[in-house]
């Protein structure tokens, strides 16, 4: 049987998204917090080849990387917020969108935990673990290099794609399997000319000002679901795209959300728990090494039973 090493945030950190803005400007209520990565804990424990250990990376490494990936004058404007008063940036909303996500001291500061937990996890791939899983939050996938958006302000899976590169490992790929294209992702890989970007989302998406996106570079992959598609086609995409990052990728960075299951607040399709056994699978014949790193996912009755079914799939065992 395989093992995954599960890299924990660190405590102390549980400051809540206290509400984000709809397409209409509406606030609605918050649904990143702590209890979402208490949830993918226990369902990933559940499985006797996960292995957990707490973020570790010093905060200079941190630093440092967030500073390669993201804009000077966006990272000193978030580390100028002190009020715990959540406020709107309008100045850094993404390209062409209105401002939906606030800002506060405390969001800020988890955001680089979150960091931190992704780096970690990356550095377990460099010192020879197989599968690591960053369990962090807030997600990451939409912050580009100089905005944030959709719950996210500094880009978990960019960081932890940064890690690998500079500890000599590449090409790199990125897999994004979150129902929502990740606009931050993609326009930072498309600054790395070792690294390649697949996404499989729902279209029109949410977060692009036409409700279309084009790849940013020749090394984007784009599947775009007009509709909620079968769990037999979305599987196929999926399988399609593992194959093509393990012909030339030394490792693939996977932006796993599970907002694709049925009765995700955040999500519109009806997938059930199970099908992340059968990703695990596909990327378990990959061969590739895995870090994961966790992205949407918010309906806290079922985040339990998809990471379990991820964990199965990957590391192998009997669902339950």
């Amino acid at each position: 049987m395989s093992e995954m090493l599960a890299i924990e945030q660190r405590p102390g950190s549980a400051h809540a998204q206290p509400w984000i803005l709809d397409a209409h400007g509406r606030r609605l209520e918050g649904r990143d917090h702590d209890r979402r990565l208490s949830e993918l804990r226990a369902g990933l424990t559940q499985h006797p080849g996960v292995l957990t250990a707490q973020a570790d990376a010093a905060f200079e490494q941190v630093r440092q990387t967030v500073s390669a990936l993201h804009e000077r004058d966006y990272l000193e404007a978030l580390m100028r917020v002190r009020s715990g008063e959540p406020v709107l940036m309008e100045r850094f909303a993404a390209p062409g969108m209105a401002p939906d996500t606030p800002v506060s001291a405390g969001v800020a500061a988890v955001a680089y935990e979150g960091v931190r937990t992704a780096i970690t996890a990356a550095r377990r791939i460099l010192d020879g673990s197989h599968y690591a899983y960053a369990l962090c939050r807030p997600p990451g996938h939409h912050a580009g290099p100089g905005w944030l958006g959709g719950y996210c302000y500094l880009n978990n899976a960019a960081a932890a794609v940064q890690t690998l590169r500079e500890g000599g490992v590449g090409p790199i790929g990125i897999l994004d399997l979150d129902i929502h294209y990740p606009n931050g992702t993609a326009a930072i890989a498309a600054l790395m000319s070792d690294t390649s970007l697949h996404s499989l989302h729902a279209s029109p998406v949410a977060n692009s000002p036409t409700g279309t996106v084009e790849p940013l570079s020749s090394r984007e992959r784009l599947v775009a679901f007009a509709e909620a598609p079968s769990e037999a086609s979305y599987l196929a995409a999926a399988a399609a795209s593992i194959d093509e990052i393990a012909q030339s990728a030394a490792v693939l960075v996977l932006s796993l959300g599970y907002d694709t299951v049925r009765g995700d607040p955040h999500g519109c399709w009806t997938f059930s728990p199970a099908i992340f056994a059968e990703i695990g699978r596909l990327l378990a014949d990959s061969q590739l090494p895995v870090c994961v790193v966790q992205e949407g996912g918010y309906d806290l009755d079922t985040l339990a039973a998809c990471s379990h079914a991820f964990a199965t799939g990957l590391l192998g065992g009997r669902d339950e």
